[in-house]
């Protein structure tokens, strides 16, 4: 009887017959099926083999083949250690951070990451470039291109007192608060004493001397605090304060047929309204009713009411037609408020002022939340010819903002610059500089300088200096 082992050897022997028939359509060929494909198969493997020996003996008697970064277009990156070089001139320079790369070779190039041993051999020069300029740049879709906005807000000093810190946020404004419209806010600065009324953006200076009368105007609307280089920035309106007037209690000839003394106050209702005058001794000056205002709790105008109350004198229409008046300036912007203006509720929060690009007025906004404090946003408070900066400058990581810094409002062109994500300003010598580090086709934000140079200052960005030793 046939045991198990004979029965499988007569079964493969039935399958191997089968097999046989349909692929050489025999059932006994003289060679078994498979005997070329598997020897085909071994003879890939063996030159394969063979391949791999040769090229690993090449490496060893030829070692650090490549060369392609030998271009003079590339950025070299040393695979083991991370070190930077440009390839210039026949020999490896080492640079001290990637901006400074770029300058030297006078165009944006690609990073190539090149192994020591390709390295090794060549010929190294002295390293080169700006040592404080950027390690990093942002691709070009990653520029901040929002408002800049300066604000001012109470925080503890090292005693635990409160100061006023000034935060610089680069192509970003706060949430929430109370953006003013047509409201004003009334400030002080510590530092100075100085006192402004904020109105459409523009701060109005009241001098000290003046504070007793404009504040009678004002009706005592309490003050808050901010830092001079918030007030810095904004944009000077009209100062606000009274009118002085030659020759106080004088007859005038303003109005004739009537006693008027100069620095006397007069008030004419017409179908356009109210009107209000200040006479001088050959003329009336046309007022604002926030400047009446002002007028009557000055000290000086009691003496043309001979000691008495200044009110205003009523005119009549044609008295008021036939009156000298001296022509009124065409109402512009950073003029003082006509009247007085309604004023926005602020606590003890921050005042933030919003750049848009190209505009130098700012929109306020009182009392929003802030972003928490980052020590390394920190910034020296002043440059070294004392010009005051702002007390932090945030720049959200991995950003950086494309500047061109306005002189004056009416300038057709400004000065172009990068602020990056340490918060420091590197002004570019020209637009050929934007395109070597890769924003050719960007459009920086128009700021104006006095906003500008709130951020520290770095090192100008120039192709000359990026070859310097």
């Amino acid at each position: 009887m046939a045991s198990k082992r004979d029965q499988l050897q007569a079964h493969v022997f039935l399958v191997q017959r089968v097999i046989s028939a349909l692929v050489h359509r025999e059932t006994d060929p003289e060679q078994p099926v498979f005997r070329r494909p598997s020897n085909a198969a071994i003879g890939s493997i063996a030159v394969a083999v063979l391949a791999l020996a040769a090229v690993w003996v090449y490496g060893l008697v030829v070692p650090g083949g490549n060369k392609a970064w030998r271009d003079g277009d590339s950025v070299i990156v040393e695979k083991e250690t991370g070190t930077r070089f440009v390839y210039l001139a026949g020999r490896l320079h080492p640079v001290h951070n990637y901006t400074s790369a770029l300058l030297a070779l006078g165009k944006h190039a690609e990073t190539r990451s090149v192994s020591s041993n390709s390295l090794a051999g060549v010929p190294r020069g002295p390293r080169i470039g700006i040592p404080d300029a950027p390690d990093a740049l942002p691709a070009r879709g990653k520029l901040l291109t929002g408002g800049w906005t300066q604000c001012s807000q109470p925080a503890p000093d090292r005693t635990g007192s409160t100061v006023d810190e000034s935060v610089l946020m680069v192509g970003s404004e706060p949430a929430g608060g109370t953006e003013l419209a047509d409201e004003a806010l009334l400030v002080e600065v510590p530092d100075t004493g100085d006192q402004y009324l904020v109105w459409h953006g523009y701060r109005h200076r009241i001098r000290q001397p003046d504070t007793v009368s404009v504040g009678h105007a004002l009706k005592s609307e309490p003050r808050a605090r901010v830092g001079l280089a918030f007030v810095d920035v904004l944009p000077a309106g009209q100062p606000i304060a009274p009118i002085t007037v030659p020759e106080v209690g004088e007859p005038s000839t303003a109005v004739a047929g009537q006693d008027i003394r100069a620095g006397q106050l007069l008030v004419a209702e017409t179908s356009g309204g109210v009107q209000h005058y200040l006479a001088k001794t050959d003329g009336l000056l046309r007022i604002s009713e926030f400047q009446y205002d002002i007028q009557r709790a000055f000290a000086p105008t009691a003496a043309a009411y001979g000691g008495g109350e200044a009110t205003g004198i009523r005119l009549g229409l044609l008295a008021a037609a036939q009156a000298k008046v001296e022509p009124s300036a065409e109402p512009a912007a950073g003029d003082a408020p006509p009247r007085r203006p309604a004023f926005a509720p602020s606590g003890r929060g921050a005042v933030c002022a919003t750049y848009a690009s190209g505009s130098p007025v700012p929109k306020l906004r009182v009392d929003p939340a802030m972003p928490g404090a980052d020590p390394m946003t920190t910034t020296p408070q002043r440059t070294d010819g004392g010009m005051p900066l702002a007390d932090r400058v945030t720049v959200p990581p991995g950003r950086a903002a494309l500047v061109e810094v306005m002189p004056s409002a009416q300038s057709p062109a400004g000065t172009l610059a990068i602020v990056t994500d340490m918060g420091r300003l590197h002004v570019l010598k020209n637009a050929e500089v934007a395109r070597t580090l890769g924003y050719d086709a960007a459009v920086p934000v128009r700021m104006p300088a006095a906003l500008v140079a709130r951020v520290p200052q770095g090192s100008p960005l120039e192709p000359e200096a990026a070859l310097r030793r």
